[in-house]
């Protein structure tokens, strides 16, 4: 499946329905015209969304309207139709009852029953009765659920920096367990779709339950971790020496540059820092040959490290297929550099935000970095620390995107960066009092 797109593609979509009646949690599926317990899902008609076709067929084949909490997942094989391979590609969203009275009336063309099942009857019918390929869905579903009732995805995902870190260490506690939970559930569904990366997802290493860090020496770990960066669209030459500059004033470890400013940086630095740049920025919609030039050019010029962009719309559609041949591209062009995979986790909801992590250290990557600094957030702390717990072990996190003072700067080391991508190094390494 990781190799270029080709001939022809059928899409699908559909949902997992939760209702919750009388205290009773219930899952809404279908016996189709094969035999099988299913899910309610079908093709994408021309001009319709994953979304708007999930909600659709869901509505046609059983009668119940329902709303979409977060997307589950995508599994793609090949079919053969009149002789010719056909890529089926099938995503499944979890949703919820509009109305809890709505009972199913099945379609009769395609669907042979529609019911409601009690959750723990649901999973033990579909292990009897459904497909191989979407039995870690009731596990992730379930984890899921529970993410979307504590409200995790917007509010705990979005906790300042700047808050006291005695509070921070709570917050992240008390999610602990949830998020384990997830990273469990996505890992068993990895490695049924993507089994390239089975061995680099789920949980190893140290637990990061001990976080928040411990730093012996804040201006030490300031020094190694900030990539003293100038990524502005309107930046010029002379901006870029002067960038230069100043990282060597403040002992800082290297600059994060356009490539078109690589050899000079690297001329100005002379080995008192590491050039760093970006590839197919800010989007990550290069195609993989561009992108691999474009790496191959950059580390050329004298780039040790480079921050390539995987492509996001991508992601936001679970292909994770897409994503690998990107990363192997960049990995392949950059060689003995250092290879970071900005995953814009803004965009992403945080399964999405999992499976992109293990896709791309497995592919290749030595970091994963959280932000371009282009989307309408940045680094965010949970984000950073949820990174953490997913690779542990297997790969590094660099948080980017909005880090200003050295109060941000320091919680972020502590909830499990590695590395800093910053424009406001110089007010970060002002020495100032131990951050509490």
């Amino acid at each position: 499946m990781d190799g270029p797109l080709a001939g022809r593609v059928e899409r699908a979509a559909g949902g997992l329905v939760v209702r919750c009646r009388g205290g009773v949690r219930e899952v809404l599926l279908i016996e189709d015209q094969y035999g099988h317990t299913s899910f309610p899902k079908g093709h994408l008609d021309p001009g319709e969304t994953w979304e708007d076709a999930a909600l659709r067929e869901v509505l046609e084949e059983t009668g119940v309207a329902a709303r979409i909490l977060a997307p589950l997942g995508r599994v793609e094989y090949t079919v053969v139709r009149d002789g010719q391979p056909v890529r089926k590609q099938v995503r499944l969203f979890l949703m919820e009852s509009i109305d809890e009275a709505d009972e199913p009336h099945h379609q009769a063309e395609e669907v042979s029953g529609a019911s409601f099942w009690p959750w723990p009857d649901a999973v033990r019918r579909l292990a009897a009765h459904g497909y191989a390929n979407w039995q870690w869905v009731m596990d992730k579903a379930d984890a899921l659920w529970a993410w979307h009732e504590r409200h995790l995805d917007s509010a705990w995902r979005s906790l300042p920096a700047r808050m006291p870190l005695a509070d921070l260490a709570r917050a992240w506690q008390d999610a602990l367990p949830l998020v384990e939970r997830l990273i469990a559930a996505v890992s068993r569904e990895l490695a049924t779709v993507w089994p390239e990366g089975a061995g680099l997802s789920g949980l190893a290493g140290d637990p990061a339950a001990d976080l928040p860090r411990a730093l012996a020496d804040e201006q030490q770990a300031l020094q190694a971790a900030v990539e003293h960066s100038l990524l502005r669209p309107d930046a010029g030459g002379v901006d870029v020496e002067n960038l230069c500059a100043e990282a060597v004033r403040l002992n800082l470890a290297r600059v994060c540059v356009h490539p078109q400013h690589v050899a000079r940086a690297a001329q100005v630095l002379a080995g008192r820092a590491g050039v760093c740049t970006v590839a197919a920025f800010p989007f990550g919609a290069a195609q993989p040959d561009a992108l691999r030039a474009e790496v191959a050019a950059a580390v050329a010029a004298g780039a040790g490290e480079i921050d390539m962009v995987i492509p996001i719309g991508s992601m936001r559609e679970d292909d994770v297929w897409t994503v690998a041949r990107h990363v192997r591209a960049a990995r392949e062009a950059a060689g003995t550099a250092v290879l970071k995979a900005i995953v814009e986790a803004h965009y992403l909801a945080v399964d999405q935000l999992l499976k992109a992590c293990w896709v791309a250290v497995a592919c290749g990557a030595d970091f994963v970095k959280t932000s371009t600094g282009f989307a309408p957030t940045g680094a965010r702390l949970m984000d950073v620390a949820v990174m953490a717990r997913a690779l542990s072990g297997r790969g590094r996190v660099k948080a980017a995107g909005g880090i200003r003072t050295r109060e941000e700067a320091v919680r972020f080391l502590q909830f499990g960066a590695e590395r800093l991508g910053t424009s406001h190094g110089a007010a970060i390494m002002r020495p100032a009092t131990t951050v509490r």
